[in-house]
Formats: structure tokens, sequence, C-alpha cells
């Protein structure tokens, strides 16, 4: 009996989140119409029934029809086409879905010294605050933008960013489970020495990913498993240089067998610099990433990495202030999307 194609399986061979497949061969917004393409090409070659698409219409609307949310968004994410892109893409179909507008805002936030100019005035002085109905923020924030942000009175809503302080809703990656999940089909590939390469500095997410692999490795590392922390220049540029001089300091007996990047970029960068070099992976080392973006499906060798639903994160993250609107006044709370195993040539 042949075996039936299933939405995961096309997300997988296109790198692709389950999400952004589903909506895709519905005929829904939140992907591109090159995304949709993509999607329904290999559909059809698969042999997958394509459902009767029916596309989204928007529903009436709470409040005035002018209503919108305020998505923040940093500047240097925004040209981000694998993740930040596609989780605002979600964040907008949220909104469509409910017929919310929305506005987006991505300057820098300076520290201000007006007492008398209010937290909108220093925010948006050319919105008509009346009919915002809460602010979304994608990333990290300082702290004295999210507090400016809080004193507006509308609900605050966080993506892949928390900030305890001020107890306001989350939505995040398990990103410590991201760690430990990728850890750990790493050790069961009998690899005992282990390199991670990330940038503290660069976000919450890639500290959280370390905490991951660091848990994994004590939890089920062997006695002679060693873990390399490698904390490299990502933000600034230049980090693989800075990686192919510490990797010639090492001594032959620590030479990694393993690589774990803190995200897919990095770890596809990496092998790329590591097969100019003369290494052959996986034979001589492997290596994964973390976030499964569409580029680590076309690598070669395609790349081993976790599933993290980046277009779910903005969804859910629309729900989430839907029910703050709702229940003003509820506990705040910190929702976690699980992450998920992707297996491929490079580990």
């Amino acid at each position: 009996m042949p075996r039936k194609i299933s939405i995961q399986m096309i997300a997988d061979q296109l790198g692709l989140s389950k999400y952004a497949v589903s909506r895709a061969l519905s005929g829904k917004s939140g992907v591109s119409q090159t995304t949709r393409e993509r999607v329904l090409e290999l559909a059809r070659k698969l042999g997958y029934e394509l459902p009767r698409q029916e596309y989204d219409t928007a529903p009436t609307a709470a409040g005035s029809a002018s209503s919108f949310v305020l998505i923040f968004i940093n500047q240097s994410n925004r040209g981000d086409p694998y993740y930040w892109q596609r989780v605002l893409a979600g964040l907008i179909s949220g909104c469509n879905e409910r017929g919310w507008h929305h506005v987006i805002v991505s300057q820098t936030f300076s520290s201000s010294t007006d007492t008398a100019q209010s937290p909108q005035e220093a925010i948006a002085p050319h919105l008509d605050w009346s009919n915002c109905l809460g602010l979304i923020v994608m990333g990290s924030y300082p702290y004295d933008a999210l507090q400016r942000m809080a004193r507006t009175g509308k609900p605050l809503v966080l993506v892949d960013h928390n900030e305890p302080m001020l107890g306001c809703d989350s939505v995040n990656h398990a990103n410590i489970e991201a760690g430990i999940t990728i850890t750990r089909h790493i050790l069961n590939r009998q690899c005992r020495t282990i390199v991670f390469l990330g940038d503290n500095g660069r976000s919450a997410s890639f500290a959280e990913r370390r905490i991951g692999v660091r848990l994994a490795i004590e939890r089920y590392g062997s006695k002679g498993t060693k873990l390399f922390e490698w904390e490299l220049p990502y933000e600034e540029g230049g980090w693989q240089d800075a990686a192919v001089e510490r990797l010639s300091r090492l001594s032959p007996e620590d030479l990694p067998d393993a690589w774990i990047g803190a995200n897919d970029d990095i770890a596809i960068h990496w092998m790329r610099k590591l097969q100019q070099m003369g290494w052959s992976i996986p034979d001589q080392c492997r290596i994964a990433g973390i976030d499964n973006v569409e580029a680590a499906a076309l690598a070669s060798p395609r790349l081993t990495t976790v599933n993290l639903c980046k277009e779910e994160l903005g969804h859910r993250a629309i729900e989430s202030l839907q029910r703050r609107i709702e229940r003003h006044g509820s506990p705040s709370e910190k929702i976690q999307l699980t992450a998920a195993l992707i297996p491929r040539d490079s580990a």
C-alpha cells in the first residue's frame, strides 16, 4: 500500500513549518505567493490530495473599524527573511483573521529625560492611541523601552523574549528544550567532543539554547564527553575567522566530532567553512543547528536541525493579546511552543 503523504512530510522536505504548508495548501493568508507555489508543486508531485481552496475572509473586528495592533520589531531583525519575517507573517495573519489592522514600528528607542512627555508621545506621537488594541514586541528590547510601552496602559505581549519585572504575557519557543533535543541526537550518534557555537549578546534565545545543550551533556553524556562553548561575534560579523583561529589552537585529542550552531545560519556557514578546509561531513564530523529555516533543507549535506514554528509563534501572540483584551486583569501567561527534531544528512 502506498504511504499516505502528510503535511508534515511536505514541510520537512521544503524546510518549512507545518503551519506554513497548511496555510499554503488551504489557500489562506500568512505565506508568500512564492512559498505557496513551491508547496503546491511538491504536493502535486507527491500525490497529496489538495483540498478545495477557501481563502480567508476578515471577520468583523471588535471595536472601531480602525482598531489596530502596534507591532515593534528591531530594525536589525526586520530584514531577516528566515526567522523574523516568518514570525511577522504569523502576527499579520492573526490580525487579518480578526479584522484588526496593524502598524509596524522599527525605530530605536532612546532614553527620554522629558518627564512631561507621555509614553504614547515618546513611542509614536503620530498615532491615534484611542484605537490601539495592544502592543506586540518581537525579540529583545531594552528594559526602559519595555517599561515605556507598559506605561501606555495598553495590553503588552512579548514574542521570543521574557521580562519578569514587567509581569506581562509572553510567547516563546522552548529554546532550552531545543538545545536538549539536538544534543541528545548528537550524543546518540556517538559523538563525544562537541562544540556549541553561539553569541549570548545576540538574543536571550541563544543563551537558553546554550543552557539546553549543557543540561543534555550533564544528563545524557558519558564520562568522557567534552563540551566546548565558543562565544563568537555573530552579531558583529567576522565570527568564522574567529572560529577558525580557535580551531587551530585545539590539540588533536580535542578536535570536535560534532558542532551545534545556536541557529541554522551559524551551522550552515560553519559547515561550508569546514568543507572548504577539507573536513568531510558527516563522515569526519557532524553538524546541526536550531530553527529549521528554509536554507537548512537546501544545504549540502542537508542540515539536521530542530523545528521551531515561526509563523505559529506570531499567531499565538495575537491569540494571547486577544485573551488579554477580553480578560483584562487575569494572571499573565508565559506560553512555550514545543520543539521537534528534524534529522537530516549532516548529523
